[in-house]
């Protein structure tokens, strides 16, 4: 009796032994997961903070071009108001010279009348001091108008710049969403080794397009792709890939692998 007792004591420190080493080997396998998993995430936050970074200062960047191109339309307002106003005192000048021409004709008329020998020196002085101010008018009213093309200039420029920021802005918009898309297997071929997904070239999947199989939190393998028709993608399983004991099913999720950096 008590041999058969050792006996038992025995086969159970052995069958003990085996599961303490099953248990502790799947402890070991699912903290490397685990560890595997929080680095992936780390890395996968760390893109995402700078792509939030880019588009923080993309935005800085629209702002401050917006607030350029309201200082350059304000510059322009002004600068059109004093060509205005120049031109008005160019007319105004043109009528008082007109006038002037008028009153001088009547000067000249009547000075035909005095005795000879008289020399009318003032009203030449006058009527040469009117011809400067009108040149002088003239000449601010070329300096505005040349202000004015520098100034449309600048505000094409400020337009153009802010139109480049923008597309910046939009192409890490779209790359974002890209990095955010998820598909579904759809049907799985464990014979033949392939799987099926919802997605296509609608959403931007192509023959060179690197996908992970996932399942919760864990990667199920890698896939290889066969074919893109429409919102359907034909994709190899890559055995070499697949984790232990796990292998596609219907329902897992499929993401990108690289994501766009």
């Amino acid at each position: 009796m008590t041999k058969v007792l050792f006996i038992l004591s025995a086969v159970v420190m052995v069958v003990a032994s085996v599961f303490a080493y099953q248990n502790g080997r799947t402890f070991t396998e699912e903290r490397n997961s685990k560890t595997s998993l929080h680095r992936q995430i780390k890395t996968e936050l760390a893109t995402l903070t700078k792509m939030s970074d880019d588009v923080k200062q993309a935005n800085a960047a629209v702002a401050a071009v917006g607030q350029e191109v309201e200082t350059q339309n304000e510059k322009l307002k002004t600068v059109k108001l004093t060509i205005s106003q120049t031109d008005a005192d160019s007319k105004r000048v043109e009528e008082d010279l007109k006038d002037k021409a008028a009153k001088m004709d009547v000067l000249t008329q009547e000075l035909k009348k005095l005795p000879p020998g008289f020399n009318p020196q003032t009203i030449a002085e006058d009527l040469n001091k009117i011809k400067a101010q009108i040149a002088e008018l003239q000449n601010q009213s070329e300096a505005k108008k040349k202000e004015l093309a520098d100034a449309e200039k600048k505000n094409v420029d400020a337009n153009k710049a802010l139109e480049e920021v923008m597309a910046k802005i939009e192409t890490r918009k779209k790359s974002f969403e890209r990095n955010s898309m998820s598909f579904t297997v759809v049907a799985v071929n464990a014979d033949w080794g392939f799987v099926v997904i919802d997605g296509g070239e609608k959403e931007g999947i192509t023959p060179d397009t690197k996908l992970l199989i996932v399942r919760g939190t864990r990667t199920v393998g890698k896939l290889s792709i066969l074919g893109v028709q429409g919102g359907r993608t034909v994709a190899n399983v890559l055995t070499d890939s697949l984790a232990p004991g796990m292998s596609p099913a219907p329902g897992d999720k499929v993401i990108l692998e690289n994501l766009y950096q």
